[in-house]
């Protein structure tokens, strides 16, 4: 599955990643391009690389959603819509799912996938810091292997905050590095050498697999981010730790005024 028309290393060289210093708007240039370049290759390379398991992750924040049929969901950082299809199931067709992405390609990719089956799914290009939705709009905001691409963390929660309706819950899926001692060294080995390599073979660039494992790498702790979501008026956070830590579920709740709970629920 060779892709087409992708940026080579030569092309980009110096360019793996925007260090620290980097402002917000050459990060975001940073990876329009590399979600642009990888948009007709990315399912399946989420797939192939996490060995399948994005697709169990994606099915346990949709059952810890706890839909019921006719809510109003919000995906942003939607991709390809993976997550935004199985909301959509769970929903019905009293309810709807809206997908937002600040690419393009991703969105284009997204709508190829629209069957009559899924008339309860709009996708908009809209980007996380800056929502075109009214406040108190949605029943559930949710955000899957986006987020760590967000400069502006506490920008992007805070927009979520505002958009969702009182005691509206918020869930964010993210890839985060695992804490089990003999696990750490062969995820850093596959991550960081592995991945960059395979995707070299595939995409004729190793950009956008380097930049994931340092963008992993770079994203807050589950204590970090836990106190991000508190400082943006969230409550009720609880974090589910899955696959020996490869990946976490952020739950969080938009209710003022009430006690904040925050527990560990490793999977």
């Amino acid at each position: 599955m060779a892709a087409q028309n992708k940026p080579s290393d030569t092309q980009n060289a110096g360019r793996e990643h925007p260090g620290p210093l980097s402002d917000a708007p050459q990060r975001d240039t940073f990876i329009k391009e590399i979600f642009a370049a990888i948009a007709t290759d990315i399912d399946f390379l989420s797939t192939f690389f996490s060995f399948g398991l994005d697709q169990g992750w994606r099915k346990k924040l949709v059952a810890l959603l706890q839909l019921n049929g006719g809510e109003k969901v919000l995906d942003v950082c939607t991709g390809t819509g993976k997550l935004a299809f199985l909301l959509s199931g769970k929903v019905g067709r009293t309810g709807s799912v809206s997908g937002v992405d600040f690419s393009q390609e991703m969105l284009d990719e997204a709508r190829k996938k629209l069957t009559s089956c899924s008339s309860n799914i709009t996708f908009a290009l809209s980007d996380a810091k800056k929502l075109n939705f009214s406040e108190n709009s949605f029943d559930a905001v949710t955000v899957s292997f986006g987020m760590r691409n967000i400069p502006d963390t506490a920008g992007a929660l805070q927009e979520a905050f505002r958009v969702l309706k009182p005691s509206g819950r918020f869930f964010c899926l993210e890839l985060t590095p695992p804490q089990t001692r003999w696990v750490k060294p062969l995820y850093t080995l596959y991550c960081f050498k592995v991945m960059p390599f395979i995707a070299m073979k595939i995409l004729k660039t190793a950009i956008p697999y380097n930049y994931l494992p340092r963008s992993i790498k770079a994203f807050p702790s589950s204590a970090e981010f836990t106190g991000i979501l508190e400082s943006c008026g969230f409550t009720n956070v609880v974090v589910h730790s899955m696959s020996f830590g490869i990946a976490t579920i952020f739950e969080a709740r938009k209710a003022n005024g009430r006690p904040s709970v925050i527990r560990e629920n490793p999977a």
